[in-house]
């Protein structure tokens, strides 16, 4: 064999072996000595909650626990179409006859108990949940330390916990609060777009509110009493505190505090310019209120109160008064009782029934239903 054919046949033997080498070390690196993948930290998300706590919790959460009197968060997702994801729920959602019109499901919903009577541990680990969200009313230590035990049990049993603040938790309250649960909550359930979008829905209410009522003197600005039923004030501490003060420009005619028994006797003596009837425990409307009815308090002894005389009463349903979706058409009956002439254009009545098309997607039946649901009279919760 000349050199010639000899150097070719060495040189193909070079190439054949390199190839075969390259083969064996790619089958090696793709094997069990690469380095480890970045898979695992793909399938979890670490949120942020209201407690300043990190959660990691699935990316793909498919079920969840929600431990939330106010329903908020099961309305929400069934905004958003995923409230087939809630596993459980806490009693007094169950017992919530809007929201048994706006998601339907929650007749299907297992109960778990309350946070502050009692959960069911044992219900709660066998549903399995990816996460469980509590919306905490955290308004004292006991109320806290309560939660934190929630937490600490839940934990312990391995199942991530997200705790929400209600905005009343806070001494200073404001609606930006509501606005980062729904952030979270977009978070968790990777809809970040459909909170924003439902973040501004809701907020281009407030922001019209705010600003027709804005340059309304101080000294112009009606004395308010809010009246929630069956017998308590509201205080200076309250979300609806905030909204009367902060959004529709009343004032409030109590200075501090939360939630306040009332009584006749102390109508008579605060003597308000106004009165707005929250439905806590059941709607009452401004004609029952006028015609001297006893329903919830005698309102025959109190015809001589400013806010009876001049007709400056107004009423908001069952979940209108709440920090929940409904919040907005509540502050429009609230600004058009204490400022008629700036609202002649508006009518909330029909911004009622607006919402329920546009977010719960109701059909006119649901509709009626929903209305009929806020004006319900008996315990809500």
């Amino acid at each position: 064999m000349d050199l010639k054919k000899l150097g070719i046949l060495l040189l193909s033997t070079m190439l054949v072996l390199t190839i075969t080498l390259s083969g064996c070390l790619s089958e090696q690196t793709s094997g069990k000595n690469t380095l480890p993948s970045s898979g695992e930290k793909e399938e979890y998300i670490t949120v942020k909650d209201m407690w300043g706590r990190d959660v990691k919790i699935r990316r793909d959460v498919n079920k969840v626990v929600l431990l939330d009197f106010t329903g908020t968060y099961l309305k929400v997702m069934r905004i958003w179409g995923i409230d087939d994801k809630v596993v459980g729920v806490d009693n007094s959602q169950k017992k919530n006859v809007f929201l048994k019109v706006v998601c339907p499901r929650i007749e299907s919903i297992p109960d778990v108990g309350s946070t502050s009577k009692g959960l069911n541990y044992e219900a709660i680990m066998a549903m399995k949940p990816d996460v469980v969200i509590i919306r905490a009313f955290s308004t004292n230590r006991e109320r806290e330390q309560r939660y934190q035990e929630i937490v600490d049990r839940l934990s312990e049993m391995g199942i991530p916990v997200v705790v929400l603040l209600h905005p009343t938790s806070y001494d200073k309250p404001n609606v930006k609060t509501v606005w980062q649960e729904i952030e979270i909550l977009g978070k968790i359930f990777n809809r970040e777009k459909e909170a924003e979008d439902l973040i501004n829905y809701l907020n281009r209410y407030v922001e019209l509110i705010r600003n027709r009522t804005k340059d309304i003197p101080e000294d112009k600005r009606p004395r308010v009493l809010l009246y929630a039923t069956p017998d308590y004030m509201l205080g200076a501490q309250t979300i609806q505190s905030y909204f009367l003060e902060d959004i529709v420009h009343g004032k409030n005619v109590l200075e501090s505090g939360r939630w306040i028994k009332t009584s006749p006797e102390e109508i008579l003596r605060l003597n308000p310019d106004a009165i707005i009837a929250l439905g806590h425990e059941g709607y009452i409307s401004p004609e029952e209120i006028y015609a001297g009815k006893n329903i919830f308090l005698n309102w025959k002894l109190l015809q001589n109160v400013k806010a009876i005389k001049e007709r400056k009463v107004g009423s908001l349903g069952i979940t209108e008064w709440r920090a929940t979706v409904e919040f907005p058409i509540g502050l429009l009956r609230e600004a058009k009782t204490l400022y008629p002439e700036r609202f002649t254009d508006i009518d909330p009545d029909k911004e009622e029934v607006k919402l329920y098309r546009e977010l719960y997607r109701l059909d006119e039946e649901g509709v009626k239903e929903a209305v009929k649901a806020q004006r319900y009279r008996g315990e809500t919760h």
